[in-house]
């Protein structure tokens, strides 16, 4: 078979628990269109892999802390027990199994030890892995002892998957934004290793008036979002809403921004980054995981987390910067990396595997 050709006869199972994020759907959509049969399940067991016995071949893994996780330890336990049954049951059918590194480590750990059963889990029974960038594949050789192929294929772009259709002035009269501000944006899922606490900082040192900050979304925790209430009220520049942002509404929190800034402590993947790329909007990033490349060739503006006040100066110089050029650079980048321009090397890393098992 020619490597990136799909297989007719070949069926992927995606394992993800995952469903505001449409990375795992959006896969399928590309695979599908490519020829290749594929399913999605949100859980994975001995009972759910012995029903698929004879119709699975690969199974594709995404972020597996997320199939045990519990606030219970003993249902902690119970839910990684029947992962590892589900994991080995299908190896024994002689299904291929593969793994995506979205994060090396879990950002919220309630039972490390666990975290850590689950890593060697993984060690013993993938086939191959699947990281999007070549930091990502570096630190699983060194930090997780790595030793299957390791398949490097980019984060594909949310183009389409969102709607898309209103003006950045529209966007602004929605949201009680002044047309001719500086809009820096944090859209997503807030919790405390993404910084927002550091951000707020920093956009506070600002002297430029005409400079406001819009942080949007979910947060888990209502202490934590009490705390970042009380914080982000202390400035009229701060715009905040706590709360879940539907598919329908993130393009105008997209569009009504000049930049995005992810100030996270901690990352290996950030679908954020890819998610301001599809809506042509730049990123201000930490030199951390994947956004040195991501936000190369002008595509955004990286600063040192380590380095006091180079959070401010990155701000500032977005600020000064020509965002519309970046943006256009950041939207080029996801055009060329759409779904199905990526489908045919997800294809050849299924092939590999299947064959490494002949």
């Amino acid at each position: 078979m020619i490597p990136g050709e799909a297989n007719p006869n070949c069926h992927v199972v995606q394992v993800s628990k995952v469903r505001m994020n449409p990375y795992v759907r959006l896969l399928q959509g590309a695979l599908q269109e490519a020829g290749v049969s594929c399913s999605i399940s949100e859980g994975l067991s001995p009972r759910l892999v012995r029903s698929w016995q004879g119709m699975a071949d690969v199974l594709h893994v995404h972020w597996l802390e997320l199939l045990y996780a519990s606030s219970s330890l003993r249902r902690s336990l119970w839910l990684l027990a029947a992962v590892t049954g589900g994991l080995f049951g299908a190896r024994a059918v002689g299904c291929r199994i593969v793994y995506t590194v979205h994060n090396l480590s879990p950002h919220e750990q309630s039972f490390s030890f666990l975290d850590h059963l689950a890593r060697r889990v993984l060690l013993t029974v993938v086939d191959a892995w699947h990281v999007h960038d070549e930091e990502a594949r570096l630190n699983l050789v060194q930090e997780w002892g790595a030793r299957k192929p390791i398949y490097v294929v980019p984060h594909g772009s949310y183009i389409g998957a969102y709607p898309n259709h209103c003006t950045k002035e529209e966007a602004r009269k929605r949201l009680g934004l002044p047309a001719n501000a500086f809009v820096y944006l944090s859209l997503g899922q807030i919790r405390p290793y993404k910084g927002i606490e550091d951000l707020v900082a920093a956009f506070s040192e600002l002297g430029d008036k005409a400079c406001q900050l819009v942080i949007a979304g979910n947060v888990h925790d209502s202490a934590y979002a009490q705390s970042l209430a009380q914080t982000t009220q202390q400035s009229t520049r701060i715009h905040a809403l706590f709360q879940y942002v539907p598919d329908s509404e993130v393009q105008y929190f997209m569009k009504a921004c000049d930049v995005c800034v992810l100030p996270y402590r901690d990352v290996t993947t950030s679908g954020a980054a890819i998610l301001a790329f599809s809506f042509g909007r730049p990123i201000v990033a930490p030199a951390l995981g994947g956004f040195p490349e991501l936000a190369a060739n002008g595509r955004g503006v990286v600063y040192d987390p380590q380095v006091e006040g180079d959070l401010v100066q990155a701000l500032q110089r977005a600020r000064s910067g020509d965002m519309a050029r970046a943006g256009q650079v950041a939207l080029e980048w996801a055009e060329e990396h759409r779904w199905k321009k990526l489908a045919p090397r997800f294809v050849h890393i299924y092939t590999e595997a299947l064959d490494s098992g002949r």
